[in-house]
């Protein structure tokens, strides 16, 4: 549907919904691209980071609505159809709606005191339901970390996991401690990946090793990083020598790191070794 499409709707103006609008422009560089954001794009990033991404966007013929519309598909649309935006009349082919929904508690509703307003589940600083004790909540809880990530849920579940055991035991229960409390933000935004795509790291959101991995912000070739990394990330993954770390370069190299830093965490960078299977 997307290949015989002439111009696609991706609703969501944040990460997601921008690296899904970068991916169709590469991959399509002649259909229109249309992302549609509720109120502003990357609203949680700072002022600077937003205009970067709406300048990228300009420049690769991505247009920008912004408002609701009450005639927008709830799922995925492949058929034609029409969207009315603020004052705005938007013809389209496909519509691509890449927005969180919000926390899957929807079977918690109606508990007295279970959920806020967004439908995350209150809890106290042990990760605990206020509601209701014997439930424990990662993810979906109302304790503000600025984002979900695995460097958030690692900390959650060993929380959780540490907490219900002492549940069980009738010993003390742990406060929880936020895990990557310096990141308030995803760190890697792309706009695209590989030849033709944009991406920008903000070492602000980076632990101070990595930060020194990449001469502190600074994209960096020969000396960041060094050849023994080349297999994993390839030269000047960060940019340019003395450059920002953003641009094609970080587009094209950083997409699979990505995925081949995905067992990191079990295979030297957290555990010793994977956690057994458990059965009930």
């Amino acid at each position: 549907a997307i290949r015989g499409a002439g111009t696609v709707i991706i609703s969501g103006g944040g990460v997601v919904g921008l690296e899904v609008a970068g991916g169709l422009r590469v991959a399509y560089p002649d259909k229109r691209i249309v992302l549609l954001c509720r109120d502003q794009l990357l609203k949680q990033f700072p002022a600077t980071t937003r205009e970067k991404a709406k300048a990228v966007c300009e420049a690769k013929e991505i247009e920008l609505f912004y408002g609701t519309s009450s005639d927008a598909p709830a799922g995925v649309k492949l058929e034609p159809g029409v969207l009315n935006v603020a004052e705005n009349v938007i013809s389209y082919d496909v519509f691509l709606p890449m927005y969180s929904k919000g926390p899957n508690t929807g079977f918690l509703t109606g508990v007295p005191n279970m959920l806020d307003k967004r439908g995350n589940i209150m809890v106290n600083k042990h990760l605990q339901s206020q509601a209701c004790p014997e439930i424990f909540a990662i993810g979906v809880h109302n304790i503000d970390e600025g984002f979900i990530s695995m460097a958030k849920l690692d900390a959650q579940w060993k929380t959780v996991a540490a907490n219900v055991k002492a549940l069980l035991q009738g010993k003390a229960l742990a406060p929880h401690k936020e895990g990557a409390p310096f990141m308030k933000v995803p760190p890697l935004i792309f706009i695209g990946h590989g030849k033709g795509g944009w991406a920008a790291l903000d070492f602000a959101q980076m632990p101070p090793p990595v930060k020194c991995c990449c001469c502190c912000g600074l994209g960096g070739f020969p000396c960041c990083p060094p050849p023994c990394c080349y297999p994993l990330c390839g030269p000047c993954p960060c940019g340019y020598c003395c450059c920002k770390p953003e641009g094609e370069g970080p587009a094209k190299s950083l997409g699979p790191v990505a995925f081949k830093s995905m067992g990191f965490h079990f295979k030297g960078a957290g555990e010793v070794k994977a956690p057994e299977q458990q059965s009930m």
